[in-house]
């Protein structure tokens, strides 16, 4: 039985898929096992991981019967054997210790819940960058959502079977509504300062916003329409969790910059 279950979405993620497989499968920490869920994919993405599943039999392959990231991973989730559950994305490599790292974090400090930094990556320029992410705070994480990237987190399996997943109605912003839900039923979270995977920004992701390193040129309108998809979402999610007013002087007090 695995200690700890990555379980990557994926649709037509012909592109990045081989390098991220390969991250997890040369993670420091070996008793893991890679639960891919193909999200409907019509390109290569699952012969691509057929051909490394062949040669290593930690990685199983599954197909998700509805479309989207919330139902792909509870699909995965749920047939993961591993304790400890690392969501991760198609185009998003793993640093070596990420689960290293992320257990031990876990298992030191008694906690549920792990998050760290990350590392930007600009597809356009190669430029890299490091994103810090808010240490955590109950009340700002219902102003913002300062867990940002899935790829960047580890929870105990039974966090997951307690909140009852992800909420498959919310197609943006699942995991933000996620860790809600595991605050208000009461698990604990920790985090550190150190990245532990890459966010690769290019223009075939669906929810990001600015994908250029050149933060001094204007968005696009594709991006602008991302970004406004995403705030309307998280308008959603929060009214879920019956938050209708942001502290904008509590988040300006309290949040650490990016």
């Amino acid at each position: 039985m695995p200690e700890a279950s990555f379980v990557l979405a994926v649709r037509d993620g012909e592109k990045f898929i081989s390098k991220t497989i390969e991250s997890i499968l040369n993670q420091t920490f070996s008793d893991l096992e890679l639960i891919i869920v193909n999200d409907h994919s019509k390109d290569q993405t699952r012969e691509i991981a057929e051909k490394i599943a062949k040669k290593d039999p930690r990685v199983i392959i599954l197909d998700s019967e509805k479309e989207g990231v919330g139902p792909a991973r509870n699909l995965g989730t749920d047939k993961a054997k591993g304790g400890i559950i690392f969501p991760c994305d198609a185009d998003d490599p793993n640093f070596p210790n990420r689960a290293e790292v992320s257990i031990s974090e876990i298992k030191k400090t008694n906690t549920d819940i792990f998050y760290s930094n990350l590392e930007r990556y600009f597809e356009d320029t190669g430029v890299r960058e490091l994103r810090h992410f808010q240490p955590y705070d109950a009340e700002l994480l219902h102003y913002i959502n300062y867990i940002a990237h899935a790829g960047s987190s580890a929870y105990k399996k039974h966090v997951w079977e307690k909140v009852g997943g992800y909420d498959e109605a919310i197609k943006i912003g699942e995991d933000y509504d996620f860790w809600l839900q595991a605050q208000e039923a009461g698990f604990k979270f920790t985090s550190k300062n150190i990245a532990l995977s890459q966010y690769t920004m290019h223009s075939e992701q669906s929810t990001a916003g600015t994908q250029h390193s050149d933060k001094t040129s204007k968005p696009s309108a594709e991006e602008l329409e991302k970004i406004r998809k995403r705030q309307e979402w998280n308008k959603i999610v929060r009214a879920k969790h019956k938050i209708f007013k942001i502290d904008l002087d509590y988040v300006k007090s309290h949040a650490a910059p990016d």
